[in-house]
C-alpha cells in the first residue's frame, strides 16, 4: 500500500537515511531506458532530486532493503541511475 505520496509505495524512502526518492528514481530510469523519453532527465534534476538525494548519494546501508515489501536488492540499482543521469 502507498505512504501517501502518489502511485509509489514510498516506505522506503522513509527509512533513508538520505531521503533519497527511490521509486521516483527507478521510475525516471525505467521511463528512460523504455521510452527514451527526454522529460526523465528533468523529472530526475527539478522533481526527484534534491541537495544531498541524487542517486550517487546513496549510503548502500541497506535499509531499505530490510523494510522494502518486494524485497527488492535496491543498493545496486542507484549506482545505474546515477551513471544515467548525472554523468555529462
Amino acid at each position: 500500500m502507498s505512504a501517501g505520496r502518489g502511485p509509489f509505495w514510498t516506505g522506503c524512502t522513509d527509512g533513508c537515511p538520505k531521503h533519497i526518492s527511490i521509486p521516483g528514481l527507478f521510475a525516471d530510469m525505467n521511463v528512460k531506458q523504455l521510452y527514451h523519453d527526454w522529460n526523465a532527465d528533468c523529472y530526475y534534476g527539478v522533481v526527484h532530486t534534491g541537495p544531498g538525494r541524487k542517486a550517487s548519494d546513496c549510503l548502500k546501508c541497506g535499509k531499505c532493503e530490510k523494510i522494502c515489501p518486494q524485497h527488492l536488492p535496491i543498493r545496486k540499482p542507484p549506482e545505474d541511475v546515477a551513471k544515467g543521469f548525472e554523468t555529462a
